[in-house]
């Protein structure tokens, strides 16, 4: 073979780009080169193949091109790498496979794990060396369309189990995309029926979707361990004792769970005739720290009492405490019923202050979003109530900005929620940021969750 006139030397080094998502801090770095300069003589062509979905995958190597080897003398090596977006190089087999994690790793790189089409443009070099030289041939460039690999990330998870009485309890986010933030959060009363303290509880984890996600091992109380997604999977076991309230993280990218349990209990208990005059599972109004107040969402139909304990008082000096009507001085527009408080059937906003002996209800007849991300200020956009999963909700687009929820649908009203997505709250002047645009189903629950699911 003729000596060709244009050449590169055989020592390609150059690091990759950064990583600008934290979700790939831990992904093995594929090699990257500098830009090559074409050998004139050596004629060398190369085509993408079908879209790759690398989740489909099972071979350890996965075909990225087609084309047949150039010419050389037969003392000539020949080697092949493929640069993407002109970011990462791979090294390509004379099959036109790369190694399959390779691919993957290098698709994360370049725009993280989400689990999507991405289409980079593609260019396949020949490397012929000969002797101490390595010559290289470009081929045209091409489109690769790849799907990565990657757990898929719903945008809402429930936990449900007798940790939270058989009801579907919603965890806290503080993205609308999930794969920015895959840790969902959530913090709930320990099961609590009288003042021995907590006893055992158990939940499994519910998907959007409907799967379940739990524990390979029953009765294993670990406080923290590896999720199953699996017909088969276990409840969590979280064994009883000295504390009152469960916060459980999960971390969806992961795939892990984490249990704290917290000796105190923001909580005043709403037992009543809208449940069944049972604490242990009367909805719960919350009272933030620093603040001299509770406040929450309940719905109510006649009598009822608040407890500061998810039991009745037992009469001895720390059995418990309840309110009824005769405690509070101030009762905004609430009537007696036997030494009960007492309102209409509705669903209403409470707040009650213990040391002012102040309670005051709202009735919510409606709720909206409004703001930069839900279509402006000027007007809201209308949430229907949902008396099965006990929240507002509505199907809209929502785009990057920030929002409040008001209630009733007005300023005037005086309450609207601030804050963050994963803790909306009435005492925020802070308005809710949304981070990700797109079609949402959003939910607001009487426990002031907000969920937003990404179509």
């Amino acid at each position: 073979m003729k000596k060709l006139s244009i050449y590169i030397t055989v020592l390609l080094a150059a690091s990759l780009t950064a990583c600008n998502e934290d979700f790939n801090e831990g992904v093995a770095s594929p090699q990257s080169y500098g830009q090559e300069e074409a050998a004139g003589k050596i004629t060398f062509t190369a085509t993408g193949v079908d879209p790759i979905n690398l989740g489909d995958v099972e071979e350890e190597s996965v075909a990225v091109a087609v084309f047949t080897a150039p010419a050389v003398e037969e003392e000539a090596s020949l080697s092949y790498k493929m640069k993407l977006d002109n970011k990462v190089t791979l090294s390509v087999n004379s099959d036109g496979h790369v190694i399959t994690k390779d691919l993957q790793d290098a698709v994360a790189q370049i725009y993280g794990i989400r689990p999507v089409e991405r289409t980079m443009k593609a260019v396949l070099t020949a490397y012929v060396a000969s002797g101490k030289t390595v010559y290289a041939a470009p081929a045209e460039e091409f489109e690769l369309k790849v799907t990565p690999e990657a757990p898929v990330i719903e945008s809402a998870y429930y936990i449900n189990g007798s940790l939270t009485w058989e009801q579907d309890v919603a965890f806290g986010n503080t993205s609308g995309d999930p794969y920015a933030n895959p840790v969902f959060i959530t913090t709930v009363p320990a099961v609590i029926t009288d003042k021995a303290g907590a006893q055992d509880a158990y939940f499994l984890i519910k998907s959007n979707s409907g799967k379940s996600l739990g524990a390979a091992d029953a009765d294993n109380d670990a406080l923290e361990g590896n999720l199953v997604l699996s017909e088969t999977a276990k409840p969590i076991k979280i064994s009883g004792g000295d504390y009152k309230s469960v916060k459980i993280s999960i971390n969806m990218l992961e795939g892990t769970y984490k249990i704290e349990k917290i000796t105190d209990a923001p909580y005043l208990w709403i037992p009543g005739n809208h449940q069944g005059w049972a604490p242990s599972q009367a909805p719960t109004l919350f009272n933030p720290e620093g603040n001299k107040a509770h406040w929450g969402m309940s719905e109510l139909n006649g009598g009822f009492k608040f407890t500061a304990q998810p039991y009745w008082p037992d009469g001895s000096d720390d059995g418990g405490t309840d309110y009824g009507y005769d405690y509070f001085t101030t009762k905004e527009g609430m009537t007696n019923d036997g030494g009960n408080l007492s309102l209409p059937q509705g669903i209403y906003y409470m707040v009650v202050n213990l040391d002012d002996k102040y309670v005051s209800a709202t009735e919510i007849s409606s709720m909206d979003i409004i703001g930069t991300a839900a279509g402006g200020w000027e007007s809201g956009k209308e949430l229907t109530y949902d008396a099965t999963e006990k929240c507002w909700t509505v199907n809209t687009e929502m785009t990057a900005g920030e929002f409040k929820l008001r209630v009733n649908s007005t300023w005037d009203s005086g309450i609207s929620f601030g804050g963050t997505l994963d803790a909306p709250t009435p005492f925020s002047s802070d308005n809710i940021v949304m981070d990700a645009s797109g079609n949402y189903t959003i939910k607001f629950y009487l426990n002031s969750r907000l969920v937003l699911i990404k179509e």
